[in-house]
């Protein structure tokens, strides 16, 4: 697909998208609306072409193919794509370039109803990146805006929304059990909550550590970086549960632009030879000594990472570790701290705060009932 020689206008890409006569998403109905549009309709092995001119270069439809067939009713195609810049360099580039991106169509409708970030082992799009795969979208009756992270920059896209939503709920419903990523849904009311009517898979548990370790490995790795492109930061902790002690606090995650964790103060006297545990320094943590770790009672910390360059297996490997020396039976004795899956954004027109809720499934741990 060609890139615009320049960024276009992104405010008046979106709204000319969401005003699209789409009709059910049949070649009959979307060539009709290309040549409403003006737009010349070129056929190509990767799925229509539509030239649509200087302002906008080249979009592309993307086909129903067979992995999608049990996710359509009418629809012959599930995305209309429109890249927005090419990115050169590595990860901090294309994060910056999709915040850009975000913070335009923040700027024009506000937050998205649905946000999040796809798993690259079975993305809905057959374009992503290595880095992650953040999404944000506006839902309307019929019709998705989607801002995603491609492989060469951000994209925008109209989609049919039954196809897209459905096919993240198969997934991790039905589908390969070590599917992560995730998603969450605008609870402000003030922006309609449309996002609440979508269906969620619940979230299946481990019980084997090594393989938790595997996932979390590769969900923190992304993590940060695809919360730092959707403009959030996360700040939450894991309790665990641990014979004859209850289920305290065990672990502090600050995700965001950096990335790092914390061991709470209060299994720290569960280390040491008194024990016959590793003390935490042999396992790897150093001890807390800024203000604002012993203020949240982190006793000990990971390394801190910049979101680019996070080491998702030595914090993984950390958890494992940290988690056995405690004696907590499985990843399944894990559950997130009060509001853990909440996550809070100011609106960028001023006056509220919009407020989500997460579906972790990277992380693959829930609250307390």
């Amino acid at each position: 697909m060609s890139y615009p020689h320049r960024a276009p206008d992104v405010a008046a890409l979106a709204h000319r998208l969401r005003g699209l006569a789409t009709g059910k998403w049949s070649g009959a109905d979307l060539r009709r609306m290309a040549a409403d549009q003006g737009w010349e309709w070129v056929d190509d092995d990767g799925g229509p072409v539509l030239r649509t001119g200087a302002d906008l270069g080249e979009a592309r439809l993307r086909p129903v193919d067979e992995c999608l067939e049990i996710h359509v009713t009418t629809e012959e195609y599930v995305g209309l794509h429109v890249p927005l810049e090419e990115v050169g360099g590595a990860t901090r580039e294309h994060v910056e370039a999709f915040r850009r991106a975000a913070d335009i169509l923040r700027a024009e409708f506000d937050q998205p109803h649905i946000l999040g970030a796809d798993d690259d082992s079975v993305p809905f799009h057959d374009d992503h990146p290595g880095w992650g795969a953040p999404f944000m979208r506006w839902r309307m009756r019929r019709n998705s805006l989607e801002l995603r992270a491609g492989a060469r920059g951000p994209v925008l896209s109209l989609l049919p929304s039954g196809p897209a939503e459905g096919w993240f709920w198969y997934y991790r419903k039905e589908g390969v059990g070590d599917v992560g990523g995730f998603v969450g849904t605008l609870m402000s009311r003030r922006s309609g909550d449309q996002g609440g009517s979508m269906s969620f898979a619940g979230i299946t548990r481990y019980s084997d550590w090594k393989e938790y370790c595997t996932l979390l490995a590769r969900s923190l790795n992304t993590m940060p970086a695809e919360l730092h492109a959707l403009g959030l930061s996360r700040s939450f902790g894991f309790h665990g549960t641990i014979p004859g002690r209850g289920g305290p606090w065990v672990f502090q995650f600050e995700l965001g632009e950096h990335a790092q964790l914390g061991l709470d103060q209060a299994v720290v006297d569960l280390f040491g030879p008194a024990r016959s545990a590793p003390t935490p320094q042999e396992l790897g943590w150093t001890e807390a000594t800024e203000e604002h770790h012993r203020s949240e009672d982190v006793a000990f910390h990971s390394p801190r990472y910049p979101y680019d360059e996070v080491n998702g297996t030595r914090l993984a490997m950390l958890v494992l570790e940290t988690a056995e020396a405690l004696g907590i039976p499985s990843p399944g004795d894990l559950s997130l701290t009060d509001w853990g899956d909440h996550v809070k954004v100011a609106s960028v027109t001023g006056g509220w705060t919009a407020e989500y809720f997460l579906h972790d499934y990277g992380l693959r741990v829930v609250g307390n009932p």
